[in-house]
């Protein structure tokens, strides 16, 4: 198997497709340790759920999906390597934290994901 890491993805894929497969490609596009990070799991977990060889958690794979529901929007509008760059840098709309570590800490998805989307 391998991950696409320039192809749009819509809203109701992110619910229905594998999270073996959104593992993958996170860890393919972030890199297994910020990708880990962000969901709250070792680098081991996600590889173990990428290569499936361990399913996760509810809670694991709901903060899966969430991580990978913001990066592959931002990939698919500028890049993998911006995922990456807005993840990890402090934002000033999620007062100097960078969104990774918010994700981490179990901050509510919809936070991020406003500060992810651009302004109308």
């Amino acid at each position: 198997m391998f991950a696409e890491t320039n192809r749009p993805i819509a809203g109701r894929e992110i619910v229905v497709q594998r999270i073996d497969r959104q593992a993958e490609w996170l860890e393919v596009t972030l890199g297994a340790r910020l990708a880990a990070f962000a969901a709250g799991l070792t680098t081991r977990e996600l590889t173990q759920i990428a290569h499936r060889e361990a399913a996760p958690e509810p809670k694991a794979e709901e903060r899966l999906r969430n991580v990978f529901a913001v990066a592959s929007f931002l990939a698919a509008t500028d890049g993998g390597a911006s995922a990456y760059a807005w993840l990890t840098e402090p934002n000033p709309e999620l007062d100097g934290q960078t969104p990774a570590a918010l994700l981490h800490d179990g901050q509510a998805p919809e936070r991020v994901w406003l500060a992810a989307a651009p302004p109308f």
